[in-house]
């Protein structure tokens, strides 16, 4: 080989090495910007400095944490950012602990960006637990059980009866709550050692030697994005936060996989709010292997916003109006969007695809233009119809005060998921005029799953499964249901197995539903093309003779029903439960680690 073949060939060498470290990137420690684990140290500035390096050099990088735990003190802010990973060395390996009442990471404007294989904690906590020592018109003495802490000048912002021995909010004819705007005039101290004093705005049923959860005001969530597109977070525990765990705005292409929010030694309460917490998602949205127990609401929610009509402009340029926060007013060019009457919001009469966004001299308002003329009337209800496809597998949430999962969403598909001792519902479908949240459900798949002691308590409704659109229709506005293959085992308290409301095209096949209630385990209203066949029933206390039930509360009425078949007969095979916990996959959920 001459000289100048031998110099080509290292060129070519030497630019596909190039191109090799340009794909893969950059390893980009913090500890050599300063943060440096177990030195009770303030990590925070030198975490952001590595991050703000490593978006500035514009290449795929890791930002790597190592063994050990990191003090956070305010959030760490990642902005447009390309192909960035945040990587520690394993869950319980590398801790992010955040000793102030904010969010870790507020991502914004991000494309593929991952979260992986740390954990996530706070000190202070952001509730306390413990009994009641003593109760007045103006306060509560709480007797608190370590691990928690008498938080001093703290504000309570809601309360709720435990039951310690379950390990999940009370239930029953125990299930109490309270909510209050807290006192301005006065924060939480200490009456006597281990005694915390919690002033109220209101009175409460709570009783002297209840055990309760004491909720401090809301104040920021673990991990925050918006604007995101390919985002993961992979193999993550998030032991509590100020909010919820992980939450998102207007991102698109979501993959959560290995990710836990769980209460840490001995505490009775993980995160205060969700676990999971979706809006306005688009193409998909998948959840694998993941597990989420005893937060302070739902396990996961997920939903787009409704917006108000408040000025036609022409055929094609309209004014709308939030009625929540102005962030989700922010949807892109190309956007579609659906229209439907104020009386009637589930029911959709029009559509058409935003051309074009611009501000007003109202931060709650923009002016939306169409690409063509549009069906629209004032004060018709808007809403984002591109909504993401839904694929949840492998999903445990148990033991929470609320909904195991929240859809207000559409295309949802939920397999192999275990819901355990949820207090509300485990499924509830319900596009909601209260929060302003929707789009109504179509085309849903619960199958293979397994149901245990679900709604027993707080935001109890009539069925493990709740369909529920909020206000009530005259008509079907829920479209599409298929449960399959799932076993549920009724408690005393579920009320039910299924509540239908505003519902057309349900169908429940080879289901092995155990109950020891003698009522019927359905209640329809309002609903049409609702079907059953090849379902296994196991009583042994009682006989059910009524399988279903109208609810004649109004608007319901038996009148506004049609299409109901759901005879004894499809409710009398035998057959094993088809859905069974995996005890490999939830061997975290059965041991210790959640007593």
């Amino acid at each position: 080989m001459g000289t100048m073949e031998l110099v080509c060939g290292w060129l070519v060498v030497i630019l596909l090495l190039m191109k090799q470290s340009s794909i893969e990137g950059k390893k980009i420690f913090v500890s050599k910007y300063g943060a440096h684990p177990n030195d009770d140290l303030d990590d925070t500035a030198a975490i952001q400095l590595a991050i703000n390096d490593a978006i500035k050099r514009g290449y795929t990088s890791e930002i790597v944490f190592g063994f050990g735990i990191y003090a956070i003190s305010s959030t760490i802010v990642i902005e447009n950012a390309i192909n960035l990973t945040i990587t520690g060395e394993g869950i319980d390996q590398t801790y992010l602990i955040a000793y102030n009442q904010v969010s870790i990471f507020f991502a914004e404007n991000c494309q593929g960006l991952k979260f992986t294989s740390f954990s996530i904690d706070y000190n202070p906590l952001p509730f306390t637990a413990g009994y009641i020592a003593n109760i007045g018109d103006t306060f509560l003495d709480v007797r608190v059980v370590s691990p928690h802490q008498t938080d001093v000048d703290r504000q309570a912002q809601a309360i709720l009866r435990y039951d310690p021995d379950q390990k999940r909010p009370a239930f029953g004819q125990n299930t109490y709550e309270m909510y209050q705007t807290p006192p301005t005039d006065r924060n939480t101290t200490i009456v006597e050692p281990g005694v915390l004093r919690v002033p109220l705005s209101v009175q409460t049923q709570f009783r002297r030697g209840d055990p309760v959860v004491v909720r401090y005001a809301f104040r920021g969530h673990a991990i925050y994005g918006q604007d995101l597109t390919d985002i993961s977070v992979q193999s993550i525990t998030i032991y509590t936060s100020w909010g919820m765990g992980f939450v998102t705005l207007r991102s698109r292409r979501l993959r959560i996989s290995n990710y836990h929010v769980l209460p840490r030694d001995g505490r009775w309460m993980s995160t205060i709010v969700d676990c999971l917490h979706f809006l306005d998602t688009r193409e998909y949205l998948s959840i694998t292997d993941s597990e989420c127990h005893a937060m302070g609401d739902d396990g996961l929610n997920v939903h787009g916003v409704f917006f108000l009509v408040t000025n036609i402009i022409d055929a094609k340029t309209i004014i709308i109006q939030t009625k929540t926060s102005a962030d989700p007013l922010n949807f892109a060019v190309g956007t579609n969007l659906e229209f439907s009457a104020n009386q009637q919001p589930f029911v959709v009469h029009g559509s058409g695809q935003v051309a074009s966004i611009a501000p007003t001299n109202s931060t709650d308002t923009r002016k939306i233009t169409f690409t063509n003329p549009v069906n629209v009337t004032l004060n018709d209800w808007v809403c984002v119809a591109d909504t993401p496809m839904l694929t949840i597998r492998n999903f445990t949430v148990a033991n929470n005060r609320a909904r195991g999962v929240l859809l207000e969403t559409r295309n949802i598909d939920i397999r192999q998921s275990l819901f355990y001792r949820t207090s509300g519902p485990a499924v509830l479908i319900q596009p909601s005029m209260y929060w302003h949240e929707g789009p109504e459900a179509q085309n849903v798949s619960l199958v293979g799953n397994v149901y245990i002691e679900n709604n027993e308590g707080i935001a109890q409704e009539k069925g493990v499964i709740t369909i529920l659109p909020d206000p009530v229709h005259l008509v079907p506005v829920i479209n599409d249901i298929r449960i399959e293959s799932s076993s549920f085992y009724l408690g005393l308290s579920s009320q039910g197995l299924l509540q239908s409301d505003n519902m057309n095209n349900l169908y429940l096949t080879h289901n092995y539903i155990a109950t020891n209630l003698s009522t019927p385990i359905i209640s329809i209203c309002n609903s049409r093309n609702i079907s059953a066949a090849n379902n296994c029933v196991v009583n042994m206390q009682t006989k059910i003779t009524e399988y279903y039930t109208f609810d004649q509360t109004s608007p319901c009425s038996m009148n506004l029903s049609s299409l109901i078949d759901l005879p004894p007969s499809a409710f009398n095979a035998s057959f094993p439960p088809p859905a069974i916990i995996d005890k490999k996959f939830y061997s975290t959920f059965l041991t210790e680690k959640h007593k």
